[in-house]
């Protein structure tokens, strides 16, 4: 099977769909596979350089659609943001399975399946060719057992916003969470593609020795140990939910807030927009899961509903059955 994947990744959300892509191509087992990336992109193209994925580079859709010609696909994967009509009617037209991940635009309805993990309410939805759900979130890393029933002493918060920031929500979060006159570790992690100063960040860690600013590569690590987290409502509070942690929510993009999985009934305090967030708000929530154990204690059992260990296999074997199923539709109309 020769299968083109259709990949970019977006400020606010982090580099989360490229990992997911990683776990992806071996699994499918593809004789012939070609990433094909937006020349735009610059921080995906090297970030796929140090997982040894080569990139195909296009400058716009008109380029990509010269570069699939001449590729031939037997199978298309869209991990490329919301799609629009016009140019999924020209996918279209290599009359292959169209699988998409985490599309709310139009071209979505022309998809022959739709993996949405960032889903918003799908009770009013009825459309055949989603699935709705964590399903289509394929874990990168290992889940690292920890005890969350007791906190450290003094609680470690982990502030953890993806990839560029563009609202500096890291930057927001430290400046209210250092007006708790309380004894607290407060672990600040960024990565390499943090588009404001670092060195305002660890201005605040100057007035407290109990605060570090992080810069790396693999924020996980660190999430992994924290008693509370504090990040935008995309990819991460997945991960946060392979872990079972408590976990507060600041909607980096509006389109984060009519997400369906980081809400209350699965284990997450969301206080909506974070641009907009009253210092007392978020003080308040931080608050509560300390002080109250049966609250922490309710996030914690709310996350644990959510298994994650067969996401990829399940995928696969969806993505399987819509290329065997498009073959047995071709066979008919022959």
């Amino acid at each position: 099977m020769k299968l083109a994947y259709l990949l970019n990744t977006f400020s606010h959300r982090g580099l989360y769909p490229a990992d997911r892509a990683k776990m992806l191509l071996p699994a499918l087992k593809a004789t012939d596979c070609k990433v094909f990336v937006p020349s735009s992109n610059t921080s995906l193209i090297e970030y796929l350089e140090t997982q040894n994925i080569t990139a195909y580079i296009y400058r716009n859709n008109g380029q990509l659609l010269e570069k699939l010609k001449l590729f031939n696909p037997d199978c298309i994967i869209h991990d490329n943001g919301n799609s629009e009509k016009d140019l999924i009617r020209h996918l279209k037209t290599f009359n292959c399975p169209l699988i998409h991940f985490d599309d709310h635009g139009d071209g979505s309805a022309l998809a022959d399946i739709v993996f949405q993990a960032l889903y918003e309410n799908p009770q009013d939805l009825t459309k055949d060719n989603y699935v709705y759900g964590p399903t289509g979130y394929i874990p990168a890393n290992k889940t690292i057992s920890k005890n969350n029933n007791t906190l450290q002493n003094p609680p470690h918060i982990v502030v953890a916003f993806p990839h560029e920031d563009p609202e500096n929500l890291t930057y927001r979060t430290l400046r209210h969470l250092v007006q708790l006159h309380i004894p607290l570790q407060i672990s600040v992690v960024v990565d390499n593609y943090y588009k404001h100063d670092i060195h305002e960040l660890k201005r605040f860690a100057l007035t407290r020795k109990s605060i570090k600013v992080i810069s790396t590569k693999e924020p996980e690590s660190y999430i992994y140990t924290s008693d509370i987290v504090i990040t935008s409502g995309a990819y991460t509070p997945l991960l946060v939910a392979q872990q079972k942690i408590p976990c507060i929510v600041l909607c980096a993009h509006e389109e984060e807030i009519n997400y369906a999985f980081p809400q209350e009934e699965n284990g997450f305090a969301n206080l909506g927009l974070g641009r907009k967030i009253k210092q007392s708000y978020l003080q308040n929530a931080v608050m509560e899961i300390i002080l109250h154990d049966n609250r922490r204690n309710a996030y914690i059992q709310k996350q644990k509903h959510f298994q994650f260990s067969s996401n990829l296999e399940d995928v696969v074997n969806l993505i399987e059955q819509t290329i065997a199923n498009k073959k047995e539709e071709e066979e008919i109309v022959r």
